[in-house]
């Protein structure tokens, strides 16, 4: 497979949309009994022990639950080592558990210490208590909790697509919780590219998108292999799906809960915050994949590569330790087609920060003064054409 690196300079539901799309291993369950989470939400109640319906579970992955200020949390967990926190994507209550990642968290789990959980909402985690919290920083909250509940301390944060934003927004928000920070596949925080670029996700075949099979549809339209999802994975996510506590969730959603969070503002002040600021300092992963067809909506242009590289461009104007890997023959869910590749160039990024702890001054950083004993920098390009080096003589041309 080739990927191309790049180096220098990639929420939740918008106001009447959902948001989420899809981790694994663990063991044995163990949370406190909790209010607002019934028995017909797919769990046997047994004391204190909570234990989640295996059609749930695939790949061999066991659930745990935590109490996240009083809403139950469900992930996996495998490994040792520094803690890597993994946020999927998708649509709330729809085609959106940590199952995403099924492909993933073994390999991972030899390096870190591997949580990957289930959204508010979405999957075998609670709904929120409050209609208000469905939304991005319901989403945020959610997560930041979660990781103060069980006591990670600073995390690698890894996000998929609608989960990149909301890792993005808590690491500006909690800068201390995040080590580093992955986001993977374009999502609702890119800014939007020119209005020429047409989004290429055809989805008139789909059913409606307030239900599951249109989220299904969706999904599986987005998988650039044939064999990104296969038939157990589909049997869980529906499952999970079809549950009275998501069939409530998606009503709500329906109905306007959320609605009042101007989303498109907080993203803007988001950006601006970090592109003028600089509030993004820790060492950011961008992943796209090249056949990437995702679009968020009609007339939303965020799901093109150059979406990605506008955001790419946003971060890096005021931090160095950014890094862009497109991979090709790959989609929206490249790190499912290509797990093995993923988790290398994972690996490998967390590893190069950790051994290089600091960059150069790069981007819109201040210019070092002249009395710095540093080489004077190029105020513009030489007026040449792309590859000509001056004073040598083209291929196919003879010197003078």
């Amino acid at each position: 497979m080739l990927a191309q690196v790049l180096w220098g300079s990639g929420l939740r539901m918008a106001a009447i949309g959902f948001v989420a799309l899809l981790g694994l291993a663990g063991g044995g369950i163990r949370a406190a009994a909790q209010p607002g989470l019934p028995t017909r939400a797919g769990f046997a109640r047994v004391g204190v022990e909570e234990k989640p319906d295996p059609k749930s579970e695939i790949g061999g992955l066991h659930s745990k639950f935590v109490d996240v200020n009083g809403v139950q949390a469900r992930y996996y967990e495998a490994g040792a080592g520094e803690s890597m926190v993994m946020i999927h994507g998708g649509f709330t209550a729809g085609s959106s558990t940590a199952n995403v990642f099924s492909r993933n968290i073994e390999g991972l789990a030899k390096r870190f210490h591997v949580f990957a959980v289930d959204r508010l909402a979405s999957g075998m985690s609670g709904n929120p208590l409050k209609d208000d919290d469905y939304t991005y920083q319901g989403d945020v909250d959610f997560i930041y909790g979660f990781i103060q509940a069980l006591q990670l301390g600073s995390v690698h944060l890894v996000g998929h697509s609608a989960g990149g934003a909301i890792a993005l927004y808590l690491a500006i928000e909690h800068p201390e919780a995040a080590k580093t920070l992955t986001i993977v596949a374009m999502g609702p925080e890119n800014p939007s590219p020119a209005s020429e670029n047409k989004t290429r996700l055809d989805l008139s075949k789909c059913p409606d998108q307030s239900q599951y099979e249109g989220l299904q549809c969706r999904v599986a339209m987005l998988a650039w292999l044939p064999t990104t999802f296969d038939q157990e994975y589909w049997n869980a996510d529906k499952f999970m799906a079809t549950l009275p506590k998501s069939k409530e969730a998606r009503a709500k959603l329906n109905a306007g809960a959320g609605r009042s969070f101007d989303f498109a503002a907080f993203k803007q002040q988001t950006l601006d915050r970090v592109r003028d600021e600089g509030v993004l300092q820790m060492p950011v992963l961008l992943v796209a994949g090249k056949n990437d067809v995702l679009d968020w909506g009609v007339n939303d242009e965020t799901a093109k590569l150059r979406g990605e590289m506008g955001l790419f461009d946003i971060i890096a104007a005021k931090n160095t330790k950014v890094q862009m890997i497109v991979i090709t023959n790959g989609g929206h869910f490249m790190y499912r087609e290509h797990p093995d590749e993923f988790n290398a160039y994972l690996e490998t990024f967390i590893d190069t920060w950790e051994k290089y702890p600091t960059a150069p001054a790069q981007g819109n950083f201040p210019k070092p003064p002249t009395s710095s004993g540093a080489p004077p920098r190029r105020e513009s390009q030489p007026a040449t054409q792309p590859g000509v080096i001056p004073g040598r003589p083209q291929i196919g041309q003879r010197g003078d």
